[in-house]
């Protein structure tokens, strides 16, 4: 699937807490796919677009995702903190965003 087409897929899944908890579990997969693809400079703003929707609706995302995953048991990396919205909430961390440009660490 081309990285575009993934990037509107996080953005309609994160904004969409109508769908089931599963599908917004899935939409944490696909932003973890992106997690490792390289994007362009305008593929890391639309994402970090949407994290930023993602975190401004984090409480609400997280108690609908919660009816299926258990956050506290979550193994990710932490670098992908979607998959730990209850330490987020709790300001146990920080949200990194995703560098716009290459060479911004």
């Amino acid at each position: 699937m081309d990285r575009m087409k993934l990037v509107n897929l996080y953005g309609e899944g994160i904004t969409d807490c109508d769908s089931s908890p599963f599908e917004m579990i899935e939409t944490f997969h696909i932003r973890s796919e992106l997690h490792q693809l390289p994007l362009t400079k305008e593929e890391k703003k639309v994402v970090a677009a949407y994290d930023l929707k993602l975190l401004s609706n984090a409480e609400k995302v997280f108690e609908h995702t919660s009816k299926a995953y258990d956050f506290s048991a979550s193994k990710e990396n932490m670098e992908e903190w979607w998959w730990h919205l209850d330490l987020l909430l709790k300001g146990e961390i920080l949200f990194s965003a995703t560098p716009l440009y290459d060479d911004v660490i």
